[in-house]
């Protein structure tokens, strides 16, 4: 769900204007996810969500890796902003660290790294070249920024059911409470142009409030679309030949 804010502030990067990828809780696996972004009814850009747990010195550790790509005119040969994301969270979902990066040359380039030590994460940010360092204290029950995804897969959402969880957005470095509204199945329309019976789920983020997502998720928990009426966008998950159709040169990320 964190992912779909993700693909908001990509367009902001861009001086303009998800549930992504997900893994069980309690066994490793890995997943791999792609998504094309539509900006009012125009190809824009794509998502690419990957997830595997990995040993490290004895211990699992889950590593969520997070990419956007975006051209806002729909144009691959312009300017494109590109976000990426990789966190590192424990199997119960207690952030570890991350490593955030947003570009659009040659207006914007930052990059957050953060380590949690002690109840405490250190964030190095570097912004055009400038480095500014912070400290801010981290609740030890708030759970890292994919564990809502991976939650709605161990436990999918049933009609009219709510759930609200904290978690950690690397993006403004503060917790996020994620509040979602399941509502009624319903018949939606992909990008293939087939319909689907789908769950639609009403989602919030504390962090920005005013703005409203909307998930279609199947029964097993899987998000097959998103859509976000403010900024007239719609993101569909997809093979992905047809994610980055866009941009035909690109590699996977």
């Amino acid at each position: 769900m964190y992912r779909c804010l993700i693909i908001v502030f990509t367009f902001a990067a861009l001086s303009v204007a998800c549930i992504a990828e997900a893994q069980q809780r309690n066994r490793p696996v890995s997943r791999e996810q792609w998504r094309a972004i539509y900006l009012r009814g125009k190809n824009v850009g794509y998502v690419h969500d990957a997830v595997e747990t990995v040993n490290r010195d004895g211990k699992q550790i889950v590593v969520n890796s997070h990419t956007s790509v975006v051209s806002a005119s729909g144009n691959p040969a312009d300017s494109r902003a590109r976000v990426t994301i990789q966190t590192d969270e424990t199997v119960d979902g207690k952030v570890l660290g991350y490593r955030y990066q947003a570009q659009n040359p040659p207006l914007v380039n930052v990059l957050k790294q953060g380590l949690v030590t002690d109840g405490q994460v250190r964030i190095q940010t570097e912004t055009n070249g400038q480095t500014v360092t912070k400290v801010r204290q981290i609740p030890a029950d708030v759970k890292g920024p994919a564990y809502a995804d991976r939650l709605m897969l161990d436990q999918p959402l049933k009609a009219n059911e709510s759930r609200v969880i904290t978690t950690f957005d690397p993006r403004s470095a503060q917790v996020d409470t994620i509040r979602f509204e399941a509502r009624q199945f319903e018949n939606v329309l992909l990008q293939d142009g087939k319909e689907r019976r789908l769950l639609h789920v009403v989602v919030s983020h504390s962090i920005t409030p005013s703005l409203v997502i909307h998930e279609f998720l199947d029964e097993a928990g899987e998000s097959w679309k998103t859509t976000i009426p403010a900024q007239d966008m719609v993101v569909y998950t997809t093979t992905r030949d047809a994610a980055i159709k866009l941009f035909g040169d690109v590699e996977n990320p």
